[in-house]
């Protein structure tokens, strides 16, 4: 059902819309999950990415560990209302200058309480049979599907809300799935190294 979601009905939202809206469900939940396919965005009102996207490696980093504290914070608010966030980050290696960059601040979300777990994009070969892949897709307890639109540079623009029950019912076993196939994060990254490599 994941790969269908592009071509199923559901609430177009503008990127305001979209923020304000799962900023007011996100806390009515007890768990969400994340899928995140692509393998490069671009994240323009994020310092430490753009320091990233100028060469400008050690800044960067510093600037990621700033965030630290704002990460904390959420998390520590997550935490407090029982809320589970599971992330599905898949991984091709060699891995994009983008995923460089963003295996460092999910590095410090997972140290922070996020799960997150890495699948390269072969675990996707049936749903992606069709030849196109699946979208970015977010997800809000058993009910709530969000698939992020992205600009053909990577960059957010909004979303389509979808809550038709039986989407979302089958939805949320294959992003399950797909977490419980992943490698934990850290491990991942311990294993290919991919982290000491990029910073080179």
């Amino acid at each position: 059902m994941l790969e269908r979601i592009p071509e199923l009905p559901g609430i177009e939202l503008e990127l305001d819309d979209y923020f304000a809206d799962f900023g007011s469900r996100l806390w009515q939940v007890d768990a969400t999950w994340k899928l995140e396919r692509r393998q490069s965005f671009r994240e323009p009102d994020v310092p430490s990415w753009v320091a990233w996207a100028e060469g400008d490696r050690e800044r960067s980093l510093a600037l990621a560990e700033e965030m630290r504290a704002g990460i904390a914070e959420l998390q520590r608010r997550l935490d407090a209302q029982g809320i589970v966030q599971r992330r599905v980050r898949i991984v091709d290696l060699p891995v994009t200058d983008y995923l460089a960059w963003e295996l460092n601040v999910l590095r410090i979300r997972a140290e922070l309480g996020e799960r997150i777990r890495v699948l390269s994009s072969s675990a996707l070969a049936v749903l992606e049979a069709s030849g196109r892949p699946v979208p970015e897709v977010i997800m809000l307890g058993e009910h709530i599907a969000y698939q992020v639109h992205y600009d053909a540079g990577g960059v957010v623009t909004g979303a389509k809300l979808v809550t038709a029950p039986r989407v979302t019912a089958a939805c949320l076993p294959e992003v399950a799935g797909l977490w419980e196939q992943g490698e934990d994060l850290g491990a991942f990254l311990a294993r290919t190294n991919v982290l000491s490599s990029a910073r080179s």
